[in-house]
């Protein structure tokens, strides 16, 4: 489906031109609030943060659990955006490794991690499937954890009948213009919880839901974006199912194929493919990687290669070397860090071996579009195995 922006979102634009007021300071005022509220409602949450990124809303995410100089935060190493936002607030990123068949945070390796150090948890709903969002729930709170949700990938996505985003202390989402709710950029935060409200607001806007003192970082969301968010959100709804039933026309094609094989799920939940994800097996069944490459090329089939350079984010310069402020080593250097934890291969030995192998593509297209290139990837699956 291609995305639609039309008169409804000429109207709300429309209603913010008239109103005389392009922004707001307080929480639940203006059309922002009416989508804040209207956000929260939908997902199940008590309250809603609407932000200029989801970047943002991560970065306030980590300072409401309190991460500061010295704290761990648990984060995944597919994507660096947790850690990234972590490093924002002088925190250090540790890495759980992933469940190789979902590509999600493996509870497991969240357990075998977890020091006195440790703050917070940032798992990433990956590509649209949810995470087992009730053992990482269940952990963070045995050890007195904040379990933050990156949603960015996962709007409308559900483990055992709730939302991504409600299962987490807090959730977030992104708008950024490739995701299946697009308004530019922007973002939301979502929260049940009135002490991390609180402290999300405090630093968000211009902190006058608390006395405490603190950053003040203006990340609010424009009466105009909220405007175009109004509106999408109900057209996402549209949007998710068909992408859903695009990636079943992949699923189809690869069904019967023993070396390519689409991300799986668990029980109980619903994968709404933000980007459809496969893990290329082919050298186990006598295939070569650049045998296939190239028949994905002849083919003139979507699927790439070499996400995040195909290396877990602990390999990059910024966590391995200690580059994200030039020199100076910080904050992965911090005195006040008194753990031992170091970034070297072998870390997450499931995200090492899943990256090179990962393919992906986008769903949200014409269905003709998605039909077309499934016809050609079967095409590169044929011509990879000789036939």
């Amino acid at each position: 489906m291609p995305r639609i922006f039309d008169e409804q979102d000429l109207a709300q634009l429309k209603r913010v031109l008239d109103s005389g007021s392009l922004g707001s300071m307080g929480y639940n005022q203006g059309i922002r609030g009416e989508f804040e509220r209207k956000f929260a409602a939908r997902m199940g949450a008590k309250y809603g943060i609407a932000m200029s990124s989801a970047m943002a809303g991560l970065h306030m995410a980590v300072s409401a659990a309190g991460v500061g100089p010295g704290a761990e935060v648990i984060c995944d190493p597919i994507v660096q955006f947790g850690a990234m936002a972590t490093m924002y607030h002088n925190g250090y990123p540790v890495f759980a490794d992933v469940d190789p068949r979902t590509h999600n945070m493996d509870p497991d390796s969240v357990k075998q991690v977890i020091s006195p150090y440790t703050k917070a948890i940032v798992c990433t709903n990956l590509w649209g499937q949810p995470c087992e969002l009730d053992k990482l729930r269940e952990i963070a709170d045995e050890h007195g954890l904040v379990l933050i949700e990156d949603c960015a990938h996962a709007i409308y996505a559900t483990h055992k009948g709730k939302y991504t985003g409600t299962w987490g202390h807090i959730g977030v989402f992104s708008f950024q213009m490739s995701k299946q709710m697009a308004t530019g950029d922007g973002g939301i935060v979502t929260t049940s919880d009135d002490k991390l409200f609180n402290e999300l607001m405090q630093m968000c806007s211009r902190g006058s839901h608390s006395p405490k003192l603190s950053y003040i970082w203006n990340y609010r969301m424009t009466e105009l974006v909220a405007a175009v968010a109004l509106v999408q959100l109900d057209r996402t709804l549209d949007y998710v199912k068909e992408s859903i039933e695009n990636a079943n026309i992949y699923n189809e094609v690869l069904k019967d194929c023993e070396w390519l094989q689409p991300q799986g799920g668990y029980e109980d939940s619903v994968n709404t493919y933000h980007l459809y994800a496969t893990t290329f097996h082919g050298d186990k069944h006598g295939i070569k990687l650049d045998a296939f490459r190239k028949a994905l090329g002849d083919n003139h089939c979507s699927f790439g290669f070499g996400y995040n350079n195909s290396q877990p984010a602990y390999l990059h310069p910024m966590f391995k070397d200690a580059t994200a402020y030039d020199d100076t080593g910080c904050p992965i250097k911090c005195p006040f860090y008194k753990g031992n934890y170091q970034y070297k291969p072998g870390l997450c030995p499931n995200a090492e071996e899943l990256m090179p192998r990962l393919m992906i593509t986008g769903v949200l297209t014409a269905k003709e579009n998605i039909a077309r290139d499934a016809e050609n990837l079967r095409k590169a699956i044929k011509q990879a195995e000789g036939s």
